[in-house]
């Protein structure tokens, strides 16, 4: 069930759970044991500015779904938890009509194209301490956005922490095309 809660008056920011239905769907593409995104946050201002739609998640690895366990999060995992929580981001933003410059995108067409046309053109990402993947927490939120004729650019930044000291950051910007 779906719950949303005012949670800075000052700012109006507005929070609200992602179903599991809605996430299931989002990371349906993953196999079962890559799903690294259990629970996912979303909060937007009344200003309805790109830069206040941020996602927050909780995840866990539990075994690594390409090597042994390393004892720690390493740059494969940053990038598929990123997609995870980008994807559902996103997801949500065009179910929403959120964000104008993909209002070209429907639920529909984004379950559709979801893989083939929401491209990585850079990832930046660095590891300040080590970092737990058994269970950690992330941050996404979009810098800036931009639409031409070919593609849509989103600059975006994905953060990861986890309860002790671990954290790692990183920025990526998309490549979107149109459906």
């Amino acid at each position: 069930m779906s719950m949303m809660r005012v949670v800075d008056l000052q700012y109006r920011m507005r929070v609200s759970e992602i179903e599991d239905d809605f996430l299931g769907q989002v990371l349906k593409p993953y196999h079962l044991h890559s799903r690294y995104l259990k629970r996912a946050t979303f909060q937007q201002s009344d200003n309805f500015a790109v830069q206040s739609l941020i996602m927050t998640g909780e995840f866990a690895i539990p075994e690594s779904c390409y090597i042994d366990d390393t004892g720690h999060f390493n740059a494969v995992e940053y990038n598929i938890s990123f997609n995870q929580i980008c994807y559902v981001h996103l997801a949500h933003c065009i179910k929403n009509q959120l964000i104008p410059e993909l209002s070209d995108y429907n639920i529909e067409t984004f379950w559709e194209k979801q893989l083939p046309n929401v491209l990585i053109a850079k990832l930046a990402s660095s590891y300040q301490s080590q970092m737990n993947a058994k269970h950690y927490y992330g941050t996404y939120g979009i810098h800036t956005i931009k639409k031409t004729a070919k593609c849509t650019f989103v600059k975006t930044y994905c953060h990861f922490h986890d309860d002790g000291n671990g954290k790692s950051t990183g920025e990526v910007t998309l490549a979107i095309l149109p459906p």
